[in-house]
């Protein structure tokens, strides 16, 4: 039996792991932990944010190869962030709100796991950094740099735009996984933008993001039929499924004005607009109410829904009431979650060459659209050809089935088991 590697694993701060509260990143992290538990790899100690549902969940689950360190934050600390939200939004209108929502959280959290990581017993082989570039001020401060120089793992999932000082600590990363080519291609950008090398090709890879196939594929006939008769959509309704956070870069706006042309063409086509704006909170923002607006027009009454957020959990059940996915992403999405879940999910998918998207997806089973002024039109006629043609959305649905079935919550921990034994 090989000796397990030691890693910690350091998540964002904002949203907990397990993923109790959503959160694309925490569902990843989830799913490599309880993969991990099957077919032990590693042994994690997870840094995460606190949440009283997560204490509860890993209670449950019982992890074997996993411990969990929650940071919880104090009462004045929740209380100053509600306080600079609260003005952002009402008082500054700023339009970026997440950015204002858990500035106090994540000082604290960074302060409480660089401490942590210093003080530590264990003799960790890697530190995964989860996507953040702020997590680089937990290697900066207390001695970490030294201490675990070139054992840093940079898990890179958005477009870095700052480094809020640490540009010297992301440059030394000892491994750079993104989730596609094109999301490291950003972060070599960014560093020749800051005046310093980018990294070798040795020191960078692709971790391709993955999802429970299984679970998403596995849904049955009484699923299907209980979600649409939940959100009373007619069985002989072409359901169309849009599925992430409801900020404008998604495309969900321009989906929506692409909509309503649809829906005077064909009067059995539903949307059905599945998510919130920051996950499972009570936070909204202007965005949401305007899609809300749109959605009020004479012509759409009846004909769109909107879920509000929906636990991972039961996701599958509302991929399986659908019949095309659309994800018309008009900023260059790295590697999106919802993509990979329609295509385990079987579904034909309407996207966008955005990003890493086209690493992930196929004319076989995408429609894959150029973002530029007619992407509304495309969105349209690419609906309309879709509701029109069963044959075009079986096909499709089967080139996605076989696609998605490569991208396993066991080859996920694989790729982390090749790149830390290179």
């Amino acid at each position: 039996m090989h000796k397990r590697k030691k890693i910690a694993l350091v998540t964002s701060g904002y949203l907990p792991v397990p993923n109790v509260l959503g959160g694309a990143v925490e569902s990843l992290d989830t799913m490599l932990l309880r993969t991990n538990e099957k077919y032990p790899e590693f042994d994690f100690t997870v840094y995460s944010a606190y949440a009283e549902k997560a204490e509860a969940q890993v209670e449950r689950e019982r992890f074997q190869c996993a411990s969990f360190i929650f940071i919880k934050t104090p009462f004045i600390i929740r209380a100053i962030d509600k306080l600079v939200f609260f003005v952002a939004k009402y008082m500054l209108r700023k339009k970026r709100l997440m950015s204002y929502r858990y500035i106090m959280q994540r000082l604290w959290y960074l302060r409480a796991v660089s401490k942590a990581l210093a003080r530590t017993t264990e003799d960790y082989d890697y530190v995964i950094l989860e996507n953040h570039p702020t997590l680089f001020n937990i290697i900066k401060y207390n001695n970490n740099s030294i201490r675990y120089s070139g054992k840093v793992i940079y898990h890179l999932h958005n477009e870095v735009t700052n480094a809020y000082g640490c540009i010297s600590e992301i440059q030394r990363v000892g491994k750079l996984l993104g989730v596609s080519n094109y999301i490291n291609s950003t972060l070599n950008d960014f560093l020749i933008s800051q005046n310093v090398c980018p990294l070798e090709v040795e020191r960078q890879a692709v971790w391709r993001n993955c999802v429970d196939v299984q679970h998403f594929a596995s849904p049955s006939v009484e699923s299907r039929n209980s979600v649409r008769e939940k959100y009373n959509i007619s069985e002989r309704n072409i359901v169309f499924l849009f599925s992430g956070r409801l900020t404008a870069e998604k495309g969900a706006k321009e989906l929506l004005r692409s909509f309503v042309d649809v829906a005077k063409k064909n009067k059995d086509v539903h949307l059905v607009i599945a998510g919130s704006f920051f996950f499972n909170s009570d936070i909204t923002s202007r965005f949401e109410r305007e899609l809300w607006e749109l959605s009020r027009q004479p012509q759409l009454q009846g004909r769109i829904t909107f879920t509000g957020f929906v636990d991972y959990e039961k996701m599958p059940d509302l991929y399986a009431a659908a019949d095309v996915c659309v994800m018309p992403s008009i900023w260059d999405d790295p590697a999106p979650l919802a993509i990979i879940e329609s295509l385990a999910a079987g579904k034909p998918i309407i996207t966008t060459s955005s990003g890493g998207i086209p690493e992930y997806v196929n004319g076989d089973c995408a429609i894959i659209l150029n973002r530029n002024s007619n992407l509304i039109q495309s969105l349209t006629d690419a609906m309309l050809k879709l509701a029109e043609s069963q044959d075009l959305r079986e096909k499709m649905g089967n080139a996605s089935r076989e696609l998605g079935s490569r991208l396993t919550p066991i080859f996920f921990l694989r790729q982390l088991s090749q790149y830390t034994n290179e």
